[in-house]
C-alpha cells in the first residue's frame, strides 16, 4: 500500500500556506473577471453615460454615401480590400479602410486608414494611418473599451490575457460542476433561509443561498466564458494543425466561409443607403445594422455584409446578411459559421446568448448583472469564511487584508476610472487614456492603504462601503458639472438619466450599509425573539 509523504509539522504548515494561498489569489483573479463581466453586461450604455449621450445625427442610417466615396478617394488603393463601419456608443461613425499584411512579427494584421466621423455633418474629426493595434484609442469610447479589456483580458498583453481568463474560466467551471455533483442540500439550499443567531453562520447561510441560486449560471457562464477565450488562441491553430496541415488562413476560411471566385473588374460600388433600407425591412433583418463590412470595393465581385444585433420581437442572435456591392442584390443570411445554415453555427450563437444574456433584452441583462454579481458575493464570502475560520494566524490575516483590498477595492477602483475619465474628456480627449489609467491606480493604491492601515476586517468593510458610496454618489454629479449641461436637457437620452438615478441609488445603499443599522436590526430583532422566548421557561423552573 502506497504511503504518503513524511513531512515536518512545519513543512506541513507551510505547505497548507501556500496551498491555500493559491487557492486564494486564483480565486480573487476570477473575481475580478467576473465582476468586470458583471458590469460590462451594460458596456455600451456605460459608453453612452460616459459621453452624456450619444451626438445628435442620424448616424449610420443617414445619407452617408457621398461621404465614404470621398473617402475613398482619398486612401491607398490597396486599402480598398476590405472596408468597416459602425458606431459607437458616443455615436460617432468609425470607418476603417484596410488590407491585411504582415507586421513586424511575421503576424497577419489588419493596416490602413481610419476615420472617426460627427454622426450629424460627417465632418473628419480624427484621421489615423497604420496597423490598427498601433493606432491612438478613440477617446470618447475608451471608458467603455477599459472596463471590457479588464473582463477579457486582464488588461494583459496579445494573447496573454486571453489565456488567463480562460484558464480562470475553466477552473470556475471546474469549481461549478464539481459543486453541482457534491452539493448534499441542492434543493434545500435553494429555500434556505439565513440564520440570525450569530453573524457567521448568517454569513455562511447566505454564501451557501446565493453559491445554489449562481450554481447553474456559474456553469454556463465559465464554459461560455472559456469557450471565447481560446476559440481564436488555442482552438484556430489546434483545428488548422490537426485538419488543415497547420494552414490557419484556410482553417479560417473553411470556419468562416469560402469566399467566391475574385473577380478584379472596376465596377462602381452602388452605396450603402440602399442596403441599410433593405435590411430594415421586417422580412429580412427588421432593424439598422450595428456593424457594416465591405469586401473589395469598387470590384466586380464586391460583396457587404451587413450585422444586426438581437431584437425583441425577432432573433435573439446576432444576424448577418450578405448584398452584392455592385447591384445592391439581397443574396439573403449568412451564417455565423460557413456558408449554409448549420448545427455548429446555432450553437455558436447560443454560446454568444448565454455569456452576454441578450435573449430577452434589457430584461435578461439585468438577471446577468444580478446573478454575475452574486457570484462574487459567493467567492469573495468564501475566502472570508475561509480566513475567519484561522483567524489566530497572522499568515492567514494577512491573506484577509488582501481579500478586502481586491475584494472592495476593485469596485473603488473603477469608478475612480471613472472620475478620471470625465474629467479628462471635458478638458482634453488627448489625455482620455492616461487619466482613466491613472484614476484606476490610484484607487488601487488607496484600496492597499485601507488595507494595510484598518487591521481589524469589519472596519476595512464600513471604510470601503462609505469611500465606494460616495463615488458612486458623485459620479452622476461629476458628469452633470462636466458636460455643462441641465439633467433637463437629457430627456432624450433614457440610458444617461437612467445610470444617473442607478449610481445615485447604488451609492445611498452603501452608505446606508456601511452605518451597520440593517445589520444591528437583524440580529437585535433575533436576539430579543430568543429572549423572550427562553423567558417562560425561566419562569416556570422559578
Amino acid at each position: 500500500m502506497a504511503k504518503m509523504i513524511d513531512v515536518s509539522k512545519g513543512t506541513a504548515r507551510r505547505l497548507v500556506d501556500i496551498h491555500g494561498w493559491s487557492a486564494a489569489v486564483l480565486g480573487l483573479a476570477l473575481y475580478i473577471v467576473v465582476f468586470s463581466g458583471a458590469i460590462v453586461v451594460f458596456s455600451h450604455e456605460i459608453g453612452n453615460w460616459s459621453v452624456s449621450g450619444h451626438k445628435q445625427g442620424e448616424g449610420i442610417a443617414g445619407n452617408i454615401d457621398a461621404k465614404l466615396i470621398s473617402l475613398a478617394e482619398q486612401v491607398d488603393e490597396d486599402y480598398l480590400e476590405e472596408v468597416t463601419l459602425f458606431q459607437n456608443s458616443a455615436g460617432e461613425l468609425i470607418t476603417f479602410f484596410h488590407t491585411h499584411v504582415n507586421n513586424d512579427e511575421g503576424e497577419l494584421e489588419e493596416k490602413g486608414t481610419r476615420f472617426v466621423l460627427d454622426p450629424d455633418s460627417l465632418e473628419i474629426l480624427s484621421r489615423d494611418d497604420g496597423f490598427r493595434e498601433d493606432m491612438p484609442i478613440i477617446s470618447s469610447g475608451f471608458l467603455e473599451r477599459f472596463y471590457i479589456d479588464l473582463h477579457v483580458r486582464l488588461h494583459a498583453p496579445g494573447v496573454i490575457g486571453l489565456y488567463l481568463t480562460g484558464i480562470l474560466g475553466l477552473i470556475l467551471f471546474v469549481s461549478a460542476v464539481s459543486g453541482f455533483i457534491l452539493h448534499r442540500h441542492l434543493i434545500k439550499d435553494v429555500f434556505l433561509s439565513p440564520r440570525l443567531s450569530t453573524r457567521l453562520m448568517n454569513t455562511r447561510d447566505r454564501h451557501a443561498l446565493a453559491g445554489t441560486w449562481g450554481l447553474v449560471f456559474s456553469i454556463l457562464l465559465a464554459f461560455t466564458g472559456a469557450f471565447f477565450s481560446f476559440a481564436t488562441t488555442l482552438g484556430l491553430p489546434v483545428i488548422a494543425i490537426t485538419a488543415f496541415a497547420g494552414d490557419q488562413h484556410l482553417a479560417l476560411e473553411t470556419i468562416i466561409g469560402i469566399p467566391e471566385a475574385e473577380d478584379d473588374t472596376p465596377k462602381n460600388f452602388v452605396g450603402l443607403e440602399a442596403i441599410i433600407t433593405n435590411s430594415q425591412q421586417e422580412d429580412v433583418a427588421g432593424s439598422t445594422p450595428i456593424f457594416i463590412a465591405v469586401q473589395h470595393w469598387g470590384r466586380a465581385d464586391s460583396r457587404v455584409i451587413t450585422t444586426h444585433g438581437p431584437t425583441a420581437e425577432g432573433s435573439m442572435f446576432f444576424t448577418n446578411h450578405r448584398y452584392d456591392g455592385v447591384t445592391g442584390e439581397y443574396l439573403g443570411e449568412k451564417p455565423g459559421l460557413g456558408n449554409v445554415p448549420s448545427t455548429g453555427s446555432t450553437v455558436i450563437g447560443l454560446i454568444g446568448v448565454l455569456h452576454f444574456g441578450w435573449f430577452a433584452g434589457l430584461l435578461s441583462r439585468i438577471i446577468w448583472l444580478s446573478l454575475g454579481l452574486a457570484m462574487c458575493y459567493v467567492t469573495l464570502t468564501g475566502l472570508q469564511l475561509w480566513v475567519q475560520r484561522r483567524e489566530k494566524s497572522d499568515t492567514w490575516q494577512s491573506l484577509s487584508r488582501f481579500i478586502s483590498v481586491i475584494g472592495y477595492g476593485l469596485p473603488f477602483s473603477m469608478v475612480t476610472a471613472a472620475v478620471g475619465f470625465l474629467f479628462s474628456y471635458s478638458s482634453s480627449e488627448y489625455d482620455v487614456e492616461n487619466w482613466t489609467v491613472t484614476g484606476f491606480l490610484l484607487g488601487v493604491v488607496l484600496s492597499f492603504i485601507v488595507g494595510f492601515v484598518y487591521p481589524v476586517a469589519e472596519q476595512r468593510e464600513k471604510l470601503f462601503q462609505k469611500i465606494t458610496g460616495l463615488g458612486f454618489i458623485s459620479l452622476p454629479i461629476i458628469r452633470l458639472l462636466t458636460s455643462e449641461q441641465s439633467w433637463a436637457e437629457y430627456s432624450h437620452a433614457i440610458a444617461v438619466m437612467s445610470m444617473d438615478i442607478s449610481l445615485f441609488i447604488t451609492g445611498l445603499i452603501l452608505l446606508v450599509l456601511s452605518t451597520g443599522i440593517m445589520r444591528a436590526k437583524r440580529f437585535n430583532v433575533k436576539a430579543s425573539v430568543e429572549t423572550s422566548a427562553t423567558e417562560p421557561a425561566f419562569e416556570a423552573k422559578a
